[in-house]
């Protein structure tokens, strides 16, 4: 008989206790056979609002891992719990779940192993959903570069909605990652060295307040760290590696054990 596909949600969370309730009663979670919240040490009630949640795990880091840092212990717990498929989405109403079912049909019937959302259907789609006008085409400038140096048939490479499969971490080392913000892009770029499948759909967005992006400061750091990846990426390309882009070693289980 064939092995039923075990299908998690993870929700990486930093004080999210204004929007976690709303966010979960509105939640499909009919697609899922388990849902995981992970509060990175947030400081507020996110974590006790979540435990009170019905059919949410909830965990809490003891101290604050970073963005990167908490994705990693979230996907690591839903891989030990059996996870096949991954879906990764922020419990503060950021991205809208309308992308889900999209993204489950890329992987189940299409193949894909790894599927990204993509918020530039249209160029003026993300301004109408709130996103600082000075934001955009940068983002799309750099997204233009990344396709390029990657090959990859990405429109959006720096946006939050992710969905991944046993397979791509199997074959990937995301543990050797940054545990900030740019794990999620050395991740697509580890990806593009293993020839891993990626596709992306579309995904909308509801920037307001502070979700409204990073500062010009740390979009600018972020932008310079991702010119790093790029040439890293290219160094390996020629067979000069570093850590992110060695194959890595181990069985999986053995890997993320120092992550749960």
């Amino acid at each position: 008989m064939k092995k039923k596909v075990k299908i998690v949600a993870v929700l990486i969370a930093y004080k999210a206790e204004a929007t976690l309730a709303k966010f979960w009663a509105d939640f499909p979670r009919k697609y899922f056979d388990e849902i995981i919240l992970v509060d990175d040490a947030s400081g507020d009630k996110t974590f006790e609002i979540a435990k009170t949640l019905s059919g949410l795990k909830a965990y809490q880091n003891s101290v604050n891992l970073g963005y990167g840092g908490n994705l990693k212990r979230a996907v690591a717990i839903a891989l030990n719990h059996g996870a096949d498929i991954i879906v990764d989405i922020h419990p503060d109403g950021e991205y809208k779940p309308a992308a889900i079912p999209p993204a489950l049909e890329k992987i189940q019937k299409e193949g894909y192993e790894f599927v990204l959302g993509n918020r530039f259907t249209r160029v003026d789609t993300p301004l109408k959903s709130g996103m600082y006008a000075w934001k955009v085409l940068p983002l799309v400038a750099l997204s233009y570069i990344d396709r390029l140096v990657l090959g990859v048939k990405i429109t959006d490479f720096h946006q939050g909605f992710r969905v991944y499969t046993r397979k791509l971490f199997e074959n990937v080392n995301f543990v050797a990652n940054s545990n900030n913000y740019l794990f999620s892009f050395e991740l697509i770029t580890q990806s593009a060295f293993n020839n891993i499948r990626v596709a992306e759909v579309p995904v909308e967005t509801n920037y307001i307040g502070e979700k409204r992006g990073a500062s010009l400061k740390s979009s600018i750091k972020y932008s310079v760290d991702t010119f790093r990846v790029l040439a890293l990426y290219l160094l390996a390309k020629i067979g000069i590696k570093t850590k992110i882009f060695n194959r890595p070693k181990g069985d999986l289980q053995l890997r993320i054990s120092g992550l749960i």
